[in-house]
């Protein structure tokens, strides 16, 4: 009987869940390869595991949880170096649109923002490592503007 049935792969998925009593807590929650964040938090299902970033297994209660804040969107291949992409404009994009972009994209990972609430060292060192390509993808944009003036 256990040996019929097909295990379907998971993938991990590096979130901060924040709980109903406040707490943040940083870690992966497991979803189908072809399955969406928002899907998992949808289904029929009453409990989901967690998986904190020191191991430990934890089932976590969906009542519980008050909001789930995807943290896994490093630079894929997709992503590549183009500065655009990397603050999720086109081409076209107007410098209030890119202002607001790079600003809301820097206030969501600045690591002293996820230090202060209390997410785990190796998250802030993302953060940190992400918001320099974020910098970086800035300078470019401007920097391919002057000269195209």
């Amino acid at each position: 009987m256990y040996g019929d049935s097909k295990v379907i792969p998971k993938r991990k998925l590096l979130v901060e869940l924040e709980l109903t009593d406040g707490q943040a807590m940083s870690g992966h929650l497991f979803v189908g390869q072809q399955q969406r964040l928002s899907d998992l938090m949808n289904d029929e299902r009453i409990f989901l595991p967690f998986a904190s970033l020191d191991g430990t297994v934890t089932i976590a209660h969906k009542s519980g949880i008050r909001r789930v804040r995807p943290i896994d969107h490093v630079a894929t291949a997709s992503e590549g170096d183009d500065p655009f992409t990397i603050l999720g404009l086109s081409e076209k994009a107007t410098e209030a649109e890119i202002k607001q972009a790079y600003h809301r994209k820097a206030q969501e990972l600045h690591p002293d923002r996820l230090a202060a609430l209390g997410v785990a060292p190796e998250l802030v060192r993302f953060a940190s490592d992400r918001l320099a390509r974020i910098n970086e993808a800035l300078s470019k944009i401007k920097r391919k503007r002057q000269a195209a003036e």
